[in-house]
């Protein structure tokens, strides 16, 4: 072998051996991101805990209760509180998906810039209240 040529060249075996590996490894990479991607649901609760929300990756809000709190509240604090718990949850899922991802495409990446700057930016208040997943 000569080690001046191109790996597909010197070692194509190897060469084709190795993609089919990485292919291997990023497929199952993929598959467990999907499989957590799907499972990616936040649910959170209110610092005043009137409110607890539900919501998925895309910020779909699956689920709101509101616990005996919530009827000392006025509507305007309610809707506060409701919008707030709401942000955070989504925002902790955007982070959740930011995490799964960069396992799959790499941390620093195009794609890891593309789909950051889709996603809610994280609150800088909310670091104090995360939780772990």
């Amino acid at each position: 072998m000569d080690p001046n040529l191109p790996p597909a060249i010197a070692d194509p075996e190897k060469w084709l051996r190795d993609q089919q590996q990485w292919a291997a490894d990023m497929k199952e990479r993929a598959d467990r991101a999907q499989q957590e991607l799907a499972a990616n649901t936040t649910t959170l609760t209110s610092r005043d805990n009137a409110v607890t929300v539900t919501v998925n990756p895309s910020g779909v809000l699956l689920d709101l209760r509101l616990s005996s709190h919530a009827d000392r509240m006025s509507g305007a604090q309610l809707t506060a509180s409701i919008m707030e718990t709401y942000r955070k949850a989504c925002g902790r899922g955007a982070a959740r998906t930011v995490e799964i991802m960069s396992q799959v495409v790499g941390d620093d990446s195009e794609a890891m810039d593309f789909l950051r700057a889709a996603l809610p930016p994280a609150d800088e208040d909310d670091e104090q209240d995360r939780r772990p997943w």
